[in-house]
């Protein structure tokens, strides 16, 4: 079966947008790593200071 050109247009588009979508996953992943890691990071260090000082 040949290829039209319609055919690749919505390829192209169903796999970019798909793409798209994987993209956006990861920097939304990477973002909450990111930020609740920071947060983690600083509670336990507080904690450990906390525990040093006593």
């Amino acid at each position: 079966m040949a290829m039209t050109t319609r055919m690749m247009i919505y390829a192209f588009l169903l796999y970019g947008g798909i793409f798209a979508a994987i993209v956006a996953v990861v920097a939304r992943v990477i973002k909450y790593l990111i930020r609740y890691g920071i947060d983690y990071y600083f509670e336990k260090l507080a904690e450990y200071q906390k525990h040093k000082e006593d």
